[in-house]
């Protein structure tokens, strides 16, 4: 009943709003740590276009700065604020499409001009996109991934790459595929070149956590509440109602053979009158990062908190095994390679992300 009632007043709000991103009556059942996340850059540039097209500007302004304090409202709003606007806008429209789950029927979109097909984001270019090069900030923030200190990209502040690279790190933005990757020493500097080689990488082929439309905190939290009981339907109901990405991809994933390694360990209750899932025996609500599926890559890991310290005397030999690892910090994956130097058996490795 719950999620009933959810799922009706979801669908009044998106109609009444015309939304685009879930309202905060959502925010409830979504994962502990998906405010704290990096925005979504297909998000963006999608609610980016919605604004430039007469969408309901102050909307994502509440989004942003509310309870629910949504980070691809958030970083939409500051490429608005700051001048952004969409380059090739006469590619869309905004329009009501035949909807089931919206009222009347309809639910508003933004579609490729002439269709009734709607858009996923990354076809939208800024104005906001000719002032650095997206190839050199994929190419620093490879560099900070695999542990090069922002410190050491401060005195070239005043390359706008540099900057928007610094900028994105600090809010969060994280290299996924690191794996590929890996630092090498090239006279008196150090390079990122493709693991085992000594070629330089290509910032295109960098994958960054905001690249998917979607946040994997709240993706992993929605397939642990379908798989513990919640409804698959409700999460449907969204996707289409909401244009929720998160809820789509779940979904997708139920739908295709994806579990949860570890579902044994969670449980779905009602905690203060609200549906949460958590882990047995707790009423905190989890993390996205709590929940392991079954498609997760298997490496050395160690889980620490932030600002702790790890004894390095382990790291020797999960670099004899592995040649990486991985800090588990805060519940959330670092991959970084072993230093060039051991680090001697009795001192320790401390944990900060700059």
């Amino acid at each position: 009943m719950k999620f009933q009632s959810i799922q009706i007043l979801l669908g009044s709000v998106n109609v009444f709003a015309s939304a685009i991103v879930l309202t905060p009556i959502i925010s409830m059942a979504q994962a502990l740590d998906w405010q704290k996340g990096t925005w979504h850059e297909p998000q963006v540039r999608y609610l980016l276009a919605d604004m430039t097209l007469g969408g309901d500007i102050e909307l994502y302004r509440k989004y942003a700065t509310a309870e629910e304090k949504d980070p691809d409202s958030r970083e939409a709003i500051r490429l608005w604020d700051a001048g952004a606007r969409v380059v090739n806008v006469r590619d869309f429209e905004r329009k009501r499409l035949t909807n089931e789950f919206g009222k009347d029927g309809k639910v508003m979109r933004v579609v490729f001009r002439g269709s009734g097909r709607t858009i996923m984001g990354n076809e939208v270019l800024l104005t906001s996109d000719i002032a650095f090069e997206q190839h050199a900030v994929r190419k620093v923030l490879a560099a900070l991934s695999l542990g090069l200190p922002a410190a050491e990209f401060e005195k070239q502040r005043g390359d706008a790459s540099v900057s928007e690279a610094l900028r994105r790190w600090n809010c969060g933005a994280r290299v996924t595929n690191t794996d590929w990757f890996e630092l090498a020493r090239k006279g008196d500097s150090r390079m990122v070149v493709y693991r085992g080689t000594d070629k330089l990488i290509d910032g295109s082929q960098v994958r960054l956590n905001s690249d998917p439309a979607y946040s994997e905190a709240n993706v992993r939290y929605f397939l642990a509440d379908i798989f513990l009981g919640g409804s698959r339907a409700f999460y449907v109901r969204a996707a289409q109602a909401a244009h929720e990405m998160a809820c789509q991809e779940a979904v997708a994933r139920y739908d295709t053979g994806v579990t949860i390694a570890n579902l044994a360990e969670l449980e779905r209750k009602k905690v203060n009158g609200k549906v949460v899932i958590t882990r047995k025996g707790s009423n905190e609500r989890i993390r996205g990062a709590d929940v392991k599926l079954s498609t997760d890559v298997a490496k050395a890991a160690i889980p620490v908190t932030l600002g702790s310290r790890v004894d390095a005397a382990t790291i020797p030999a999960l670099r004899k095994e592995h040649g990486s690892w991985q800090l588990i910090v805060d519940g959330m994956p670092f991959l970084m390679r072993i230093p060039l130097n051991d680090p001697k058996p009795d001192s320790s490795l401390h944990v900060n992300v700059d």
